[in-house]
């Protein structure tokens, strides 16, 4: 089975060829980076030019060559390199000054949340930064503030991500490349629970069915929470730290954080410590019961040098969750535990002519338990919930660079096993009742994959990728009900799966770049959606029974993008389109009845046919004069279900995010003003018991100082003017916090 198709996997592979023509008058930019302290040269870092994919990585010392850049007045070059500050550089191709070019990088191993910038090519480094300084503790309320994402919200904390009105099992969320799935089968935990956003070195964001590599973007994109990096130096022994603090008035809530790193020649290691609590949150009209909340994470991560191009890392990852309200939900958790760990083995200059190699293995093991044994209910009924899942897998990824073309190919395996315990007690009779909710399922699922660039001209770049998937599926505990009713002697289900995508970028001159992409994503049916058995969801109050002959879902993609970048004004556009074809949906079932506490009545799922998500995204960074900027970001989408004429549900409405800053030099002192809108959202579901929205508009103010190179305080006041509201996402039309007075402070030494 699993290695049947292993040992028999093939090896997708596309091959594109078209004339180009070489660009006149080109030439060659060369140069080293280095530390900014230590002088050394920097392995792996990627010295890009602004605008286009065209670039390349440094050598083992430090050194680079990018050859047939065409000659003209001005050139950027981008340098990036994880633990390093990002820097931007002038220059003019053709001139001896591009022969010999020095690159200093500087150190970031331990910085401030504003510092975390987006990777990706479908985001925008200014907007995560907008958001990590609207969010000054990384919570989940940051997702909002970026262009085409979403969250939903059961409480004050465990924000669900959503990408251009794609959820759940439709997009992928990881933590450093590290696959989490919730153990509720409700979803209070989802990855972003186990990851707090202030501690991570960058946020990868992928729109859509365009990643291929790794373990992919599932139908409607993925996320990548990565974690500090492993720094290193030539002689001696380095020690840092940061050590902060945070309180917000709305939940009478701290945060406490420290983190340390120690780095040598060959030695390198971060440890982070945080912790969180906070006490029920208030809206604007009243306390919102069962909302409290406390956490803590622990982050280890540990670098070795094995040579100058190779280097082993090892990372655990923990974190700790107790006595957490759901004001949207029936139960609370009462404990939830999160174990992650990873090795990574990288290669620079590796043999068979490989210009970079990374091995990743990976175990993930989540426990939650949640119960109602703080609410009303709990008089007449106890009831339990426990829900386990365990995730080991890895992946390969081999690159080649070859003058004008690139190449990627590998593999990706994981493993997942996932079970839910229910169990009851009704007060009145004393009669205990116990089912699994998920009947101890295992998944098991095998890819190969590869991506090829080609540059035609220096305009012109062209990338695409496959992907070839096999998914087997089984539970081991079905029970002779849940075989009856699917009319099946087994819940067994094996699937084969392709992927791919095209991307075309063109950049006609150093200030515009536009770019089209196609794709086709697919993702199977979860262990949720083919074994669950009576799973509540809070969304329609249904309970739902899984389905294992499901189809998999597939989404047949589409996204332009238009940008705009000069030294003070960037802008983009971005509209997309995504056809869903065999859309997996619950189906109402009259002649069921539900199981859960009150349950509406039941849904199976079913693939219900066809469906469509549009829409689009604009941003605008304005740098007005020295000290003042603003900025601005819309999303629109829609979604329909063409199979039942309706609209799909949880689809979020027209948003904004605008602000004014003023910054003072040298970043000593800044200051915001900012206003977050979302229209009235009519176009909800009648088969998910969706309700209307109003719109709302809430005003934020919001300063940091910096006293030295050590000390830096934010402040602000959030909801200015205390509105009452609640987003159209989050569940049972909980409101949002009201006016919330936030002090943070941290200290380097």
């Amino acid at each position: 089975m699993f290695q049947r198709f292993c040992q028999s996997s093939f090896f997708a592979f596309l091959i594109f060829t078209a004339l180009h023509a070489f660009a006149a008058n080109t030439t060659a930019i060369q140069g080293r980076v280095t530390d900014s302290r230590t002088g050394a040269g920097i392995a792996g870092a990627n010295v890009l030019i602004q605008g286009t994919w065209r670039g390349a990585a440094t050598d083992a010392n430090g050194y680079f060559t990018i050859n047939n850049v065409p000659a003209s007045d001005r050139i950027v070059l981008v340098v990036k390199h994880i633990g390093y500050t990002e820097i931007s550089l002038t220059i003019k191709p053709g001139t001896e000054n591009t022969q010999n070019i020095a690159i200093p990088l500087r150190q970031a191993t331990l910085r401030l949340a504003d510092e975390v910038i987006v990777l990706a090519e479908h985001s925008n480094d200014a907007y995560l930064q907008n958001a990590q300084r609207s969010n000054p503790d990384g919570g989940g309320r940051i997702l909002r503030d970026i262009p085409g994402l979403q969250a939903v919200t059961r409480g004050y904390v465990a924000f669900d991500p959503v990408i251009r009105g794609m959820k759940e099992e439709q997009i992928v969320v990881t933590i450093d490349g590290i696959k989490v799935e919730p153990a509720c089968n409700g979803r209070m935990d989802p990855a972003t629970a186990y990851a707090d956003l202030a501690e991570l070195d960058a946020l990868i964001v992928n729109k859509g069915p365009y990643e291929v590599t790794g373990t992919a973007s599932a139908i409607g994109g993925s996320i990548n929470m990565v974690k500090l990096r492993p720094v290193y130096q030539p002689a001696g022994v380095k020690l840092t730290g940061v050590v902060g603090g945070s309180y917000n008035s709305v939940a009478t809530g701290d945060k406490e954080q420290l983190r340390l790193g120690m780095s040598t020649a060959r030695v390198g290691l971060q440890l982070g410590l945080s912790r969180q609590a906070g006490d029920n949150y208030e809206s604007a009209r009243s306390e919102v019961p069962f909302s409290g909340y406390q956490d803590s994470h622990v982050d280890a991560v540990f670098g070795v040098r094995l040579a100058e191009n190779q280097e082993l890392r090892l990372a655990h990852y923990r974190s700790d969750g107790e006595d957490t309200g759901y004001p949207a939900l029936p139960m609370d958790t009462r404990d939830h535990q999160a174990r992650l760990y990873g090795i990574d083995y990288i290669v620079s200059a590796a043999p068979l002519a490989i210009s970079r190699f990374h091995l990743k293995a990976y175990h993930s093991a989540i426990s939650h338990l949640m119960d109602n044994w703080d609410r009303p209910a709990a008089a007449m009924r106890e009831m339990a919930v426990l829900g386990e899942t365990e995730t080991t897998g890895g992946n390969v990824l081999a690159e080649w660079q070859f003058q004008r073309n690139s190449l990627k190919a590998g593999f990706d395996v994981w493993r997942l096993l996932a079970t839910a315990r229910q169990d009851m007690l009704n007060k009145q009779t004393g009669m205990r009742t116990s089912m699994l909710t998920w009947p101890e399922v295992t998944m098991r699922s095998g890819a190969v994959f590869t991506e090829y660039g080609r540059s035609f001209s220096d305009a012109w770049l062209l990338t695409a990728g496959a992907r070839a998937s096999r998914v087997e599926s089984a539970a081991e505990a079905l029970t002779p009900a849940f075989l009856n009713f699917q009319q099946r002697t087994s819940g067994a289900a094996t699937e084969s799966n392709w992927e791919a995508y095209a991307h075309l970028n063109f950049v006609p001159q150093t200030t515009w770049a536009f770019s089209a992409a196609c794709g086709r994503g697919v993702r199977p049916a979860s262990h949720k959606e083919r074994y669950g058995w009576y799973s509540l969801n809070r969304l329609d109050n249904y309970d739902y029974l899984g389905s294992p002959q499901l189809r998999p879902e597939a989404n047949v993609a589409v996204n332009l993008t238009a940008r705009y970048h000069a030294d003070k004004l960037q802008l983009r556009v971005e509209p997309y389109y995504n056809r869903l074809q065999n859309y997996i949906a619950g189906e109402v079932r009259k002649d069921l009845l539900p199981q859960s506490m009150g349950a509406r009545g039941v849904k199976v799922y079913t693939n219900i046919g066809n469906a469509r998500i549009y829409g689009v995204e604009a941003d605008l960074n304005w740098q007005l004069s020295k000290n003042f900027g603003c900025f601005s970001n819309v999303s629109f989408t829609a979604g329909r279900d063409l199979e039942r004429n309706a609209p799909l549900p949880e689809i979020p409405p027209l948003s904004t995010l605008t602000g004014l800053r003023y910054v003072y030099p040298a970043n000593r002192f800044w200051v915001q003003i900012e206003t977050r809108a979302a229209a009235r959202q009519n176009q909800v579901s009648p088969f998910a018991g969706e309700d209307k929205t109003a719109g709302f508009t809430v005003y934020n103010i919001r300063s940091g100082i910096r006293l030295g190179n050590q000390f830096a305080v934010q402040t602000g006041v959030e909801n200015l003017t205390n509105v009452f509201y609640h987003e159209h996402l989050d569940r049972d039309n909980i409101p949002q916090p009201g006016r919330n007075f936030y002090l943070k402070t941290t200290m380097h030494f």
